[in-house]
């Protein structure tokens, strides 16, 4: 760690120990004054703490005093490694300030606030010297001075409303020399989130990551708090003369950049209502979730680039080079081989017990992220099949939303699903390409678009024998028919995949249930959605269906039930 003077005050150095982001560690500063050492967040990595102590053991040889432990929040990734310290260590003997609602969840064990059990980590009782900003001293408002082994430790508190319905508690602590921190209460992320001042140095904890998927919606975590703590950094940022903001992970950004950053955040924030609370259920679901849709995403993606290097190659064959090596730019199908590639390795970490279900949670939104970026849709639906793409498109969003917390967007309707079935047919096995489009072409941009849109066509049903069966009357259900119409498909083209030849779908229809049934013969060595039953069972409840399957060795069956909706008057 290289020191740096700390902007804005006379005698303050800083020592920052900034970490690549992650779930298991936070950033650490290290403040050097006369009056006393700061250490804001320890951090959770052995390798970590063994820098600082060793940083803190030259500063006490060259000026004894007392060394202050300041934690923006209590969650276990920013102090875990102090509890490790040696009896000689000089963090063993450092006294803890903790916001007042943090304390007392160090000192009571508190597992769900501390996020070790998110986290899976064991937790013990943390014993806290200082209580900042505690409900007596807001309520007093006035200075203190507390004893801590004969070192008096002393501070002020004040109270400023900024807005309407905006007060700003904080807490000035001496330095030495004139020099000070002022100590925030910015809850949000969490009810005991600080955030901590030096001069022109703002230290803002996990503030810029609370509204982030896979957090917001953390124990603790509050949307109002979140909001009014948003507004009360940007009042700092603009009447403090901040220059720096030092998050909890990540790097330093300047004070314009975390201004618009927060104003972004707002609007953000307003809108994260009616989250699901994170907690292990929820990780242990959702990294199975995780697991099945990136398998999903990976079969469809293969398909993508597997057509769009099709058409290419046969472009090239054509000699229509520079259209070949457009489409070639469309997607980064070596790119996009490396995320699945280290996605799996990571799910074999999980496995094998080295990684967690919390940090799959993430670890699938960022591939989702990537795959985003990645995905040029409208560049891709002038040569694929629409329906395809609307299926990746689909497994992209419904992943985004289940990782910011909401559920899947779904939009119910009553539906006749017979003359759905019949819809989805008609598109699978009628071709739309007319044969004389090449010829006809009256440009030579048309002649391209008809040449690249004859290759892409594929038919996977050219020799599979489709029948439907309805049954008899409508057969109205409620559901989300493009939802359902997306699965139809995608089951239709697996079971033709395994090489089924005939395939009969029927319909039957009683007082309160209506069963769609999907049968396929032919020789098989398992069930054509065997690999992806549980993917189709949440894709099914999403288009408000449930599904059953079954095998026999000729013979592979899919039933799904909706619930009857009857018929209209």
């Amino acid at each position: 760690m290289r020191s740096q003077p700390v902007p804005g005050t006379r005698n303050v150095t800083i020592y920052p120990y900034l970490r690549k982001i992650d779930l298991m560690s936070s950033n650490s500063y290290l403040l050097s004054s006369p009056g006393h050492i700061a250490l804001i967040d320890p951090g959770g990595m052995e390798s970590q703490i063994n820098s600082l102590e060793e940083e803190i053991q030259i500063l006490q040889d060259e000026l004894p005093r007392p060394v202050v432990v300041y934690l923006t929040h209590v969650h276990i990734d920013h102090w875990h490694q102090l509890k490790q310290c040696k009896p000689s260590a000089q963090l063993s003997k450092a006294f803890l300030a903790v916001q007042e609602c943090g304390a007392e969840a160090l000192e009571k064990n508190d597992t769900q606030m501390t996020l070790c059990a998110l986290l899976d980590r064991p937790m013990s009782t943390v014993p806290v010297d200082i209580r900042l900003l505690s409900h007596l001293d807001k309520t007093l408002l006035c200075g203190n001075s507390l004893d801590l082994n004969g070192w008096g430790f002393d501070y002020v508190t004040r109270s400023r409303r900024i807005a309407e319905d905006v007060v700003l508690h904080s807490q000035i602590v001496p330095l030495g020399e004139a020099d000070l921190l002022e100590i925030y209460h910015t809850p949000g992320h969490s009810p005991d989130s600080v955030s901590i001042r030096a001069g022109s140095l703002l230290f803002v904890g996990d503030l810029f990551f609370a509204s982030n998927p896979g957090m917001a919606g953390a124990y603790g975590w509050s949307q109002k708090d979140l909001m009014q703590t948003i507004l009360k950094i940007l009042w700092i940022l603009e009447n403090e003369k901040i220059l720096i903001c030092g998050s909890g992970h990540g790097k330093p950004i300047d004070a314009k950049t975390a201004h618009k950053t927060l104003e972004l955040m707002y609007t953000d924030a307003a809108s994260l209502k009616d989250l699901e609370e994170i907690t292990p259920h929820w990780a242990r679901r959702t990294s199975d979730y995780a697991q099945d849709l990136i398998s999903e995403l990976e079969r469809a993606f293969t398909i993508i680039a597997g057509r769009m290097a099709y058409i290419s190659h046969m472009l090239g064959e054509l000699e229509e080079e520079t259209e070949a090596k457009e489409l070639d730019c469309i997607l980064d199908a070596k790119y996009m081989d490396e995320l699945f590639v280290d996605f799996h390795a990571f799910a074999r970490d999980l496995h094998a017990g080295k990684k967690l279900d919390w940090e799959m949670v993430h670890k699938a939104g960022q591939v989702v992220g990537r795959l985003e970026k990645l995905f040029a849709k409208r560049k891709l639906e002038s040569v694929l099949d629409q329906s395809l793409l609307d299926r990746a498109g689909r497994l992209l969003s419904d992943y985004a939303a289940t990782y910011r917390g909401f559920r899947p967007s779904y939009i119910v309707s009553r539906v006749d699903v017979n003359r759905l079935i019949e819809e989805v047919l008609e598109k699978l096995l009628h071709n739309p390409y007319e044969e004389e489009a090449i010829m006809q072409a009256e440009s030579v941009e048309d002649f391209r678009l008809a040449l690249k849109d004859r290759i892409a066509r594929v038919n996977i049903f050219e020799d599979v024998n489709l029948a439907f069966l309805p049954g008899s009357g409508k057969a109205f259900v409620r559901m989300d028919q493009e939802r359902f119409a997306d699965v139809l498909i995608d089951m239709l083209e697996r079971f033709a995949g395994a090489r089924i030849k005939e395939i009969k779908i029927a319909t039957a229809l009683n007082d309160e249930w209506l069963m769609v049934q999907i049968t396929g013969r032919g020789e098989c060595t398992c069930h054509p959605l065997s690999q992806s039953k549980r993917f189709f069972e949440r894709s099914l409840a999403l288009s408000g269906g449930l599904l059953q399957t079954s095998f026999e060795a000729d013979r592979s069956s899919v039933e799904i039930e909706f619930a009857a909706f009857p018929e209209e008057v």
